[in-house]
């Protein structure tokens, strides 16, 4: 039986589809980040074989019938990332076209089939884009020790934290998000701030500290509630760069998705985020696409097949 894998190589997790040729999902596996720059490279190597290999044992199905892959990856960041990554995959000797990009990138086709700009918002974000004349930008995506990353989990997260020095301080009330916040931490002073600020020099921020912004906002706390708008906002900006890069503001109309956990768990945010684009851009389609990134790399295989798709390699 011929297929495809889609393959999502997320900062927190790998995600594997397996598709028929007509888009029927056969085998879903989902384990540990292949990402090399977070795990190294020898440990990525590892875990993609294993995986591939989990996969394809999962459906009893054979490397000779895998027709094309196409993996998004989280470390692809560069034109050297990118050899890393594919030196990763065709060690696996696979028969069959193997594409690999920017996790964004793929993403953008997934939402917009090309041609259009693309806020992701997860753990991290960035906004990437790709006009009808091929062009293809990005910016954002930056570190969160530089303040980048602006409206993700990990931004939130540093916000939550930004905003306990407030209380220590004793400039802001014992409200909602505070509480779950001491209750996270399992109690809170300037000892414990200290901790966590020293401790982001060592390692990422956890970006679950986000949800307890988000349920705060949901009890009303104006203080979470103005962490998301920021948050929306900052990451609009970002967006404002690939539009005017690609110059669709000069368009009749142009494709504008949004895409990532915070945009689906946070209605919050993504009413902001789609009110400052459609209110700065009226010739704009707002699109928030179904299924995950998983499922895009295999669709985005799928039309390469198809022959629908004919700048693959220009991605």
């Amino acid at each position: 039986m011929d297929y495809v894998i889609g393959i999502d190589g997320g900062s927190t997790k790998c995600l594997l589809k397996a598709k028929t040729l007509d888009g029927r999902t056969i085998a879903t596996l989902t384990g540990e980040t292949t990402n090399h720059s977070i795990v190294g490279k020898q440990v990525a190597q590892r875990r993609i074989s294993r995986l591939i290999s989990s996969l394809i044992k999962s459906f009893d199905g054979s490397m000779e019938d895998c027709r094309c892959i196409v993996v998004g990856a989280a470390g692809i960041d560069s034109p050297q990332d990118s050899l890393i990554v594919e030196t990763f995959y065709d060690a696996l000797q696979f028969r069959c076209s193997i594409f690999c990009m920017n996790d964004g990138i793929m993403a953008l086709y997934a939402a917009t089939k090309g041609v259009g700009v693309l806020a992701i918002s997860g753990t991290g974000s960035i906004v990437v884009g790709r006009n009808a004349k091929g062009k293809v930008t990005r910016s954002g995506g930056y570190s969160i020790t530089i303040n980048g990353d602006e409206g993700s989990s990990r931004w939130m997260s540093v916000m939550a934290l930004n905003h306990m020095s407030k209380w220590v301080d004793e400039s802001v009330p014992k409200t909602p998000l505070v509480r779950k916040m001491i209750e996270h931490f399992h109690g809170f002073d300037a000892d414990k701030l200290i901790q966590c600020s020293t401790a982001l020099y060592r390692r990422p921020i956890n970006p679950e500290l986000a949800l307890l912004v988000y349920d705060a906002a949901k009890e009303g706390d104006q203080a979470a509630v103005s962490i998301i708008k920021r948050g929306a906002e900052e990451l609009f900006k970002v967006a404002q760069t690939v539009t005017r890069k690609l110059d669709f503001n000069k368009e009749d109309g142009f494709l504008s998705g949004m895409w990532g956990s915070v945009f689906v768990n946070n209605e919050f945010f993504t009413d902001e985020y789609r009110k400052l684009f459609t209110d700065q851009y009226p010739n704009a389609k707002m699109i928030f696409p179904s299924g995950d990134a998983a499922d895009g790399a295999a669709a985005m295989a799928l039309d390469y097949l198809n022959g629908s798709i004919d700048f693959i390699d220009d991605l």
